[in-house]
């Protein structure tokens, strides 16, 4: 978490790794750190340089709400799909399967849709 427009306001968000920077890192709050400005699975944002994900939500045209993660992105409608992550993953599951190397793969099996559903009611109300 970083400050997303430290010249412009106080918002703190996910921020994507800078593999070209040489600065480091430290927590917003000043807990912790350093930490180096990208490392393995904090790659830059590939489609634009953003610098956080708040970029994004301004690139989609959703200035004011809550920027939250993940983020399913439409690269054709330059738009965000969903930032729901049960949502994702049932669209991942029928809806990209022609589009995947592993199609029969089922990211929400019939037997086990119930149990998901309650874990991810209760994730989503409490996290």
């Amino acid at each position: 978490w970083q400050k997303t427009r430290p010249d412009q306001d106080d918002h703190r968000g996910w921020i994507f790794g800078n593999p070209d920077s040489k600065d480091t890192l430290t927590n917003s709050e000043g807990r912790g750190g350093p930490f180096p400005s990208a490392y393995p699975g904090n790659d830059a944002e590939p489609l634009f340089g953003s610098k956080a994900i708040r970029d994004l939500y301004d690139r989609a045209g959703d200035q004011g709400g809550k920027y939250s993660v993940p983020v399913l992105w439409d690269k054709k409608k330059n738009t965000i799909v969903s930032n729901e992550s049960a949502e994702i993953m049932r669209m991942l599951h029928t809806e990209f399967n022609s589009f995947s190397d592993r199609g029969d793969l089922d990211l929400y099996p019939e037997d086990m849709r119930e149990s998901i559903d309650e874990v991810n009611s209760w994730i989503y109300e409490n996290l």
